[in-house]
């Protein structure tokens, strides 16, 4: 069930090409070692090339650590006293 919920996924980012690597980076869906290898597969068979594939990777993968920084920064104790059993 799971494995064939990471393949919908994947699927689906190979469908928005560097989008999706960026989404995938951005939304931690599943871990960022699988987006990251299935962008390097999509880099071998020639559907992508590798600098798009590197500055959307690194696009999604700042994003998505500033956003948690903005968590802290701007929401500070109150948002992890709040919210802190999800994380």
């Amino acid at each position: 069930m799971l494995g064939e919920l990471i393949h919908s996924v994947l699927v689906f980012l190979e469908g928005l090409v560097y989008w999706g690597i960026m989404l995938g980076l951005m939304l931690e869906v599943i871990p960022s070692e699988i987006v990251l290898s299935y962008a390097g597969y999509l880099v071998s068979t020639g559907s992508i090339t590798f600098w798009g594939a590197v500055a959307f990777g690194t696009i999604g993968g700042v994003i998505a650590q500033l956003f948690i920084y903005w968590i802290g920064r701007y929401g500070g104790r109150p948002v992890l006293e709040r919210y802190g059993k999800y994380i």
